[in-house]
């Protein structure tokens, strides 16, 4: 494609671009929106006593987690929402640092829930069951992958074809180069 303005070429929009935004999306925005949702879902249904519809169940633990962390895990999430929409476009240009900037700020919101949960003990409460190591398996697959995405996406929105597409054009040593 080329600017009419400037007659110059712009950049597109690369495949590592699509896969580095989609795969954030997915980490920092869909799966937490499906987390809240759940754990919503549960808890209006365990909580009706008088009204019509029966509990599903009596007395249900969801881990400690609080309103507040599913107030700011939905906040976030809705926010990192608009700011990938606004790097899909590549415009502004500040964006690819916003995008960063979120990326890394919610690796360490996510990884250290992550961490936290691995390494609180199992209420004596609750029992001694197999869900515990079930439990941790999870976060730690979850602290896996809240570590390689975001690893991906800095890595490519570093690199040079991403940086020119948010620039909107390439530098001249990189036109000189296409045209030998």
């Amino acid at each position: 494609m080329y600017d009419k303005r400037t007659n110059s070429q712009i950049p597109p929009r690369t495949f590592g671009i699509t896969i580095a935004i989609l795969l954030s999306v997915l980490l920092f925005s869909v799966i937490p929106f499906l987390q809240v949702g759940a754990i919503l879902l549960l808890q209006t249904r365990t909580g009706v006593v008088d009204g019509a519809d029966a509990p599903i169940a009596v007395g249900a633990n969801f881990g400690g987690v609080s309103n507040e962390f599913l107030i700011a895990q939905a906040v976030l999430g809705a926010v990192f929402l608009v700011v990938a929409f606004f790097a899909w476009r590549g415009r502004p240009s500040s964006i690819r640092l916003v995008l960063i900037i979120g990326v890394i700020v919610l690796t360490v919101f996510y990884a250290w829930d992550s961490i936290t949960a691995i390494f609180t003990p199992p209420d004596p409460q609750d029992g001694l069951d197999s869900a515990g190591a079930v439990r941790t398996l999870l976060h730690l697959l979850r602290l896996g992958g809240n570590l390689l995405v975001p690893l991906y996406v800095l890595w490519y929105l570093n690199r040079a074809p991403a940086r020119a597409f948010y620039r909107g054009s390439y530098l001249p040593e990189d036109v000189e180069s296409q045209e030998e």
